[in-house]
């Protein structure tokens, strides 16, 4: 990993998060204070499970997933980082470890936050810490849905879920970019690779998506839904 120079500090940051708006030069000074951006390259870990968690982590630019690692080589995906998102917040707050581990999809420039000073510009601003906690809890809420669809839902409607989390929240377009593998939805969804495959054959025979090379179009949102719907 190569620590970036041309990151100066947070009150000049042509790629300043809106929550960062809220507070003022004095305040982004407090932030700034033992901040340090790194660029990874694609596959390059950012965050490792199981250690200490003295940094919130915020992209600056480029795509990351997070993920646990489970017992056999087995991982399951939480989600998807894209520019302007904030990692590590339960395990920072609580005094802990990373409980989960974070990769570099492709090359990725990220800013690690000290835990103390970030805690103090909380402290300072109420606006600023109303709108993180906001954050926080939108994460928690998808969280909860996550836990639904996996233990509920039959693999077409975690299927479903998945391609329309991706769709909706992650690209905001029909398309799926490469970025995200066919493993990975197995991944995201709790299901063997193989089994995931199945399912995209399927909706693309029902003409529901179309698997190009490695991406994923969707083409009958309304019936995806249906399907998510019905589990």
């Amino acid at each position: 990993m190569n620590k970036e120079k041309l990151c100066d500090k947070c009150s000049t940051c042509n790629q300043k998060s809106p929550l960062f708006q809220l507070l003022s030069d004095n305040e982004l000074e407090v932030i700034n204070d033992d901040r340090y951006a790194v660029r990874f390259l694609e596959g390059e870990v950012i965050l490792k499970q199981g250690t200490r968690a003295d940094n919130l982590v915020y992209v600056i630019e480029g795509f990351a997933k997070m993920y646990v690692e489970g017992f056999n080589d087995r991982n399951l995906l939480l989600d998807f980082v894209k520019p302007m998102q904030f990692v590590g917040a339960p395990a920072v707050h609580t005094g802990g470890k990373y409980n989960y581990t974070m990769v570099a999809v492709r090359e990725t420039l990220a800013c690690f936050l000290d835990a103390e000073k970030f805690s103090k510009a909380l402290d300072l601003n109420r606006e600023f810490s109303k709108h993180y906690m906001v954050k926080c809890s939108e994460e928690y809420a998808r969280s909860l849905d996550r836990m639904v669809s996996l233990s509920q839902k039959q693999m077409h409607g975690r299927i479903a879920d998945a391609l329309i989390y991706l769709s909706e929240q992650v690209y905001e377009t029909e398309v799926i970019g490469v970025d995200v593998s066919r493993q990975d939805i197995a991944d995201f969804t709790g299901m063997s690779k193989d089994s995931a495959i199945r399912i995209l054959k399927e909706f693309e025979r029902d003409g529901i998506v179309n698997l190009e090379d490695k991406t994923i179009v969707i083409h009958d949102g309304p019936l995806l839904n249906s399907i998510s719907m019905n589990g």
